[in-house]
């Protein structure tokens, strides 16, 4: 082959080459960008159900699921990860607040995939933070109004560790209560990002991704996150409207009463404790322990009943919510009255008694939360009426002590004494206005020191 065909070959095949290299590059870069979406949702304290009428929660979960729907329908739009950061705030119990961040994270995780399903077979990551402190250097920065916020600022700067840190902030009364009152609401949040893949011509532009941002903290009494924008400059759409969020009614878990059953009498008692606003509690119980020998030669047979009402000492650890109560420590006072009939081989005595005192009982919350072991003690005072009586020879009929109408015993000391099993019923209901101001009236009395 001669040199010119050579050549004339190569100035043909050469080109072609280029171009196919150019167009792949293109390609490449194409597929290569993509847009990322940040929201944050707040919750209430003490709670991992996302309320839409709390802070700025509809209008943020409105606006992106019309971000998100929009992008989606742009030709070439494929979902690619979805990153949820769930946060406490640094007022409760470390152990406590983890648990609550992770159910806040998978309960953020539920409300995403309903609302985009189309995000279930991308990458889906989950975190959570048990306190945000960093979060709370970040409001006290940016409020220089806040009251002793230098020194809360070198509390959570510090290298101490994180019961000592809550111990001198609390120390710290006007510049915690302020927290509570203004900006806490802000660290008791689900941080969204939703990651879509452009493979469209249209997306060709360049995006370093970040990592989820808290929100934006403004020095008022009502701070709201900026509102969210887009990461990458998209050419004019023609947006389709947004679908309906079905379920978005707002909803609240309350706590009505708690069955309970005394441990050291398994299965022969039965009560219900009902909460009362954010510190009071009332119950009652039956008692029937019944047993008797098979020859009849004893026996102890009580039927009693009991009303107690209590007062809960709940601090941080165990601090009561709309949704979970009847926890930490309290006193209270019972009364009850009752029949008995006691008897041992050849003599016995039955009779009728009141009993009332004062009571100390520390309620555990066992199960995450759904249960709770109860320990109850109690002193106080029993008068009781009874009538002696021995059995006859055959253990068949009982024959009253001949002249004794009756007799009379008092005694003053330990009168009650329990471990119980205690389960709460919880149930959702639809929060019309009269429950959201309840509830609203009940946190803000846990904030601001009542509980």
């Amino acid at each position: 082959m001669c040199k010119k065909s050579v050549l004339r070959i190569l100035s043909i095949v050469v080109p072609l080459l280029l171009h196919s290299l150019t167009a792949y590059s293109q390609t490449q870069a194409k597929t290569e960008a993509f847009i990322e979406k940040r929201y944050n949702i707040f919750f209430r304290i003490d709670s991992p159900v996302i309320d839409y009428d709390f802070k700025s929660n509809r209008r943020t979960i409105e606006q992106m699921v019309e971000d998100i729907q929009a992008t989606l329908d742009i030709e070439g739009a494929v979902p690619d990860s979805l990153l949820i950061l769930s946060t406490a705030s640094p007022d409760g119990g470390f152990e406590y607040n983890r648990g609550l961040a992770r159910r806040r994270a998978k309960s953020t995780e539920r409300l995403l995939l309903k609302l985009f399903p189309q995000f279930k077979d991308a990458h889906i990551q989950v975190e959570y933070l048990e306190e945000d402190w960093d979060g709370l250097l970040q409001i006290l920065k940016a409020t220089p109004e806040f009251p002793q916020r230098e020194e809360m600022m070198r509390v959570v700067t510090s290298s101490t560790n994180i019961w000592a840190k809550e111990a001198r902030l609390r120390a710290l009364k006007a510049g915690w209560r302020y927290l509570n009152k203004y900006h806490i609401y802000a660290l008791r949040n689900s941080s969204v990002t939703l990651r879509v893949v452009m493979t469209a011509d249209n997306a060709d532009d360049e995006f370093v991704r970040e990592t989820p941002q808290r929100p934006t903290i403004q020095p008022s009494t009502t701070p709201a996150p900026t509102p969210p924008h887009r990461a990458v400059v998209m050419p004019p759409l023609t947006l389709t409207p947004a679908p309906a969020i079905k379920g978005s009614e707002p909803l609240m878990y309350k706590t009505l009463f708690a069955a309970r059953t005394n441990l050291l009498t398994p299965g022969l008692s039965i009560g219900i404790e009902v909460p009362i606003k954010t510190n009071w509690s009332v119950g009652i119980d039956y008692h029937y322990p019944w047993a008797v020998s098979k020859k009849n030669l004893w026996c102890v047979e009580t039927l009693a009943w009991f009303i107690d009402g209590k007062y809960w000492f709940t601090g941080n650890k165990h601090k009561w919510s709309i949704d979970s109560k009847l926890k930490g420590h309290a006193l209270g006072i019972y009364a009850g009255i009752g029949y008995y009939d006691f008897q041992n081989k050849i003599k016995g005595r039955q009779g009728e008694f009141l009993d009332v005192g004062v009571d100390y009982t520390f309620a555990l919350p066992v199960a995450k939360d759904k249960l709770r072991i109860v320990f109850n003690i109690g002193v106080g005072y029993i008068r009781t009426q009874y009538r002696p009586y021995h059995p006859s020879s055959d253990y068949e009929d009982l024959i009253k002590e001949p002249g004794i109408k009756h007799r009379t015993s008092n005694f003053f000391g330990p009168t009650r004494a329990a471990i119980m099993l205690e389960y709460p019923i919880t149930v959702k209901v639809k929060a019309t206005p009269k429950n959201i101001e309840a509830r609203r009236k009940f946190e803000s009395q846990t904030i601001n020191g009542v509980k």
